[in-house]
């Protein structure tokens, strides 16, 4: 429980962060009982990836093997009295989530890894206060806090006029029993005088009956002022209460328009996410406002109805026509209708974003969200939620006229699996539609107009476009839709590259709202060098068996030297601020190739990232310092030029993409030089490490971290890189006569001679001419004590087979 006791350490105001993380769906009691077990699991490895072709096998072992564990742990503790009633929630938290999350696993897993997520991004707070400052804008407790009072205060709003809306139906019920009394004698006046009417000497006969129309007016005319105070003051209540429902709607309003911005910064750190920035990802906390807010507006709606009831109950029972209060009602009616359905209509979105470089016929998951998960009881509705793929012209159009049922129609391809129902978990309060197993069939590019248009397919942008309806009192149908971030469609692999520069370019600095995807087309290199820099950082995360910590990103030498790579070796000469500032434009970062080169800047550079992200003993290296990585030929030999005979360093090639090469200094035929071994890319390292190669070359034996640094023997740096140790290459034949054979680097014969500096020495400096470039052939052979071995390359006496031609350039 490393990550979570660093946590525990950090105080008393990080402490309360971690407690409002925990959600029902996984407790506080897990995560501690627990803990050692949950940061022993790959919560974040590839094969949970949605995409990943086993995802649901893999999260649905993963949950069944946390069952377990809290099982274990429960039985382990209730020995103890002190921790029984622990125990007794570990074990009713197994069997609620064998009950309710052994058909959606992932959903559980996305839980635990957000959660994972902020317990590091709190971690990253308290060591690194600028990072605090600059991710904490809308996330600090005092926001938060805001936010919730103004919940309470509207809570206790509703719930008073609530209160006054009872009393003023219970006073109206009062007032209708007076109406009807009023009517009564209303009738007996009536008769009575239609009587009188007919009978003009019956009050002269009987005297007595002018005492009673004397009685039955008087009685008359005072329940009739009565009644007519009473619905005064029942319109005069009620007008009140109107006010005052105004008055919490333009609040409401308000909040609203609070947790619109908070969903729209989600929504960019989803864009954050994607490029590698470790963000908060507070949607959890979003959704409980989603939830309280749709909960308030819906009692206010049906308080609004219920006064508008009354107000219709006194409009059939005025006495006189000009009474009659005015019908201001609806406009309230209308006015919370509005609320809610821009609230529902904002709140669905994409939790689980389809790829960005999305390639035809290739299986691909996503997921979208309600926020105000069951509050308004839609999932008992079951809605189906439909997926279809539009381009960037449709997405544009759409966002500008949202009620266009036409546009809403219209797709760029076919997808198939793109019909998904969405559910309600009791246990997570989402209500979502999973899509697992979607397929873009086909696509259809969007036609160019005019010969101008020279933009590549793989700069086209389409997104995914998820709807579905509601409908709310039975006959109000909302439809709602959503777009998924830009993604580039591409049919083959060697497209990849670009269209990731395309989704990086618009991740990094398209602006959050607006015109779907307009983004600049030039920014700072400052801003381009940060991006790349999470970028890399994000590829280099390194492996869970080795360190669950942040891997290594770009350095500020490392960041310069790609400005080198852009603008020329011109920017070595200018502040580091006016590099900074310097323009990137979209062409000269990835169209226009590189002075002398056939690739441009990014697919140099995503090569060598993409090179690092998947081998994992090169990543490995990366992290642990053991390349140099990005930095030219020039410098590699300024730095050698300082070090011990047979130091070295590996680099990116400038010429190749996707290479790295050996530098080395060694005293060839009377001369000290540095040389540079041609680059092996990843199908060479598939055959052989990197680590491997170095260690059968005798010439290297320094490894250099860092021109400040003094270099270390290779075998003390690389020792646990080796994929094949010494001894299983020597072994003797076995019982079934066979000898193991290996594949070995070896360079000519002129670099045998070898003169070996002790880096603890003391060392002169020594500059050395450079004679011109020969280039040798370099064979990878693995040669046993007393082996032939001939430069044609054929077979040994042990049968070993050489191949694997190099060359050298000095």
């Amino acid at each position: 429980m490393a990550q979570l006791n660093q946590v525990y350490n950090l105080g008393p105001e990080y402490n309360q962060r971690l407690l409002q993380s925990f959600l029902p769906s996984f407790p506080l009691e897990v995560r501690h009982y627990c803990s050692q077990w949950i940061e022993d699991q790959d919560w974040f490895g590839a094969e949970l990836n949605p995409n990943h072709p086993s995802c649901d096998t893999f999260a649905s072992r993963l949950v069944n093997l946390l069952v377990e564990q809290i099982q274990l742990q429960s039985e382990q503790i209730k020995t103890n009295s002190e921790h029984y009633p622990f125990a007794v929630a570990l074990q009713r938290f197994a069997e609620t989530t064998k009950r309710e999350f052994v058909s959606r696993p992932m959903d559980l897993v996305r839980v635990i890894q957000n959660h994972l997520m902020n317990e590091k991004l709190l971690l990253e707070r308290a060591n690194n206060p600028q990072l605090q400052d600059q991710t904490m804008q809308t996330q600090d407790e005092d926001a938060m806090q805001k936010i919730q009072q103004s919940f309470d205060s509207l809570k206790s709003e509703l719930q008073e006029q609530n209160n006054n809306v009872d009393e003023l139906q219970q006073f109206q019920e009062v007032c209708n029993i007076q109406i009807q009394h009023y009517h009564q004698k209303k009738n007996q006046w009536d008769k009575f005088m239609q009587v009188v009417n007919q009978q003009p000497d019956l009050l002269v006969q009987h005297p007595d009956y002018e005492g009673k129309q004397r009685q039955l007016k008087a009685e008359y005319q005072s329940l009739c002022s009565q009644i007519l105070s009473q619905q005064n003051r029942i319109r005069t209540t009620r007008l009140d209460i109107s006010a005052k429902q105004h008055s919490v709607l333009e609040k409401m309003d308000v909040v609203e328009k609070v947790v619109e911005k908070e969903l729209a910064n989600w929504r960019g750190k989803q864009k954050q996410k994607s490029i590698g920035i470790l963000v908060d990802d507070n949607l959890d906390q979003i959704q409980q406002w989603c939830e309280q807010l749709a909960s308030l507006l819906w009692i206010c709606r049906q308080t609004i109805i219920k006064v508008d009831g009354i107000r219709k109950g006194m409009s059939l029972t005025a006495l006189k026509e000009g009474e009659q209060t005015k019908d201001f009602h609806p406009m309230l009616l209308d006015l919370v209708n509005e609320l809610l359905q821009k609230l529902i209509k904002s709140t669905f979105v994409v939790i689980e974003q389809p790829p960005q470089v999305l390639k035809t016929q290739t299986k691909f998951a996503a997921s979208v969200r309600l926020l105000i998960g069951g509050k308004l009881n839609f999932h008992m509705q079951s809605p189906k939620v439909n997926a279809t793929i539009i381009n960037e012209k449709q997405a544009a159009l759409l966002s500008q006229e949202p009620q266009d049922m036409r546009m809403r129609a219209q797709r760029s391809g076919d997808i198939l699996n793109n019909v998904m129902a969405m559910e309600y978990h009791t246990g997570t309060h989402m209500f979502a539609a999973n899509f697992r197993n979607m397929q873009l069939k086909k696509i259809n590019r969007p036609v160019k107009t005019s010969r101008n248009e020279s933009h590549a397919v793989t700069e086209e942008k389409f997104s995914v476009l998820f709807q579905t309806s509601f409908t709310i009192d039975t006959d109000k149908r909302l439809d709602v839709f959503t777009f998924s971030l830009p993604v580039v469609v591409i049919v083959h692999g060697n497209q990849e590259p670009d269209a990731a520069a395309t989704i990086l370019w618009d991740n990094a600095f398209a602006l959050l709202d607006c015109k779907p995807f307009v983004v600049t087309e030039q920014v700072k290199w400052g801003q381009l060098a940060e991006y790349l820099n999470q970028d890399f950082l994000a590829k280099m995360m390194k492996d869970k068996s080795r360190d669950q910590s942040r891997g290594r990103g770009l350095s500020a030498d490392e960041k310069l030297y790609l400005a080198e790579k852009l603008y020329g070796g011109d920017v070595y000469t200018q502040d580091v601020a006016k590099i900074n500032e310097l323009t990137v434009t979209w062409n000269k970062f990835n169209k226009d190739n590189l002075r002398g080169k056939d690739f441009t800047f990014w697919q140099w550079y995503y090569s060598a990232s993409k090179l690092l992200k998947e081998d994992k003993l090169l990543k490995q290296m990366w992290n642990s310092r053991w390349l140099m990585g990005f930095i030219g030929k020039e410098k590699a030999q300024s730095i050698l030029q300082n070090k011990p005979r047979g130091s070295f360093l590996a680099r990116f090639s400038e010429s190749k993409q996707g290479g790295i090469t050996i530098a080395w200094i060694q005293e060839v035929e009377g001369q000290l030089r540095v040389y540079h071994l041609a680059a092996w890319t990843a199908a060479d390292f598939k055959q052989r490490s990197l680590a491997d190669r170095i260690r059968d070359l005798p010439n290297l034996w320094f490894l250099c971290q860092d021109m400040n640094m003094e270099p270390i023997p290779k075998d003390q740096a690389l020792q646990t890189f080796y994929t094949i140790t010494e001894t299983r290459v020597k072994q003797e034949p076995g019982a079934d006569g066979y000898v193991i054979s290996d594949l070995k680097c070896h360079l000519p014969d002129r670099f045998d001679q070898l003169h070996i500096d002790d880096p603890r020495s003391p060392q002169s400096t020594h500059s050395y001419a450079e004679p011109p470039s020969p280039a040798f052939s370099i064979s990878s052979n693995s040669q046993p004590p007393n082996s032939v071995f001939s430069e044609a390359g054929a077979f040994d006496e042990v049968g070993r087979l050489v191949s694997d031609s190099m060359t050298i350039d000095p």
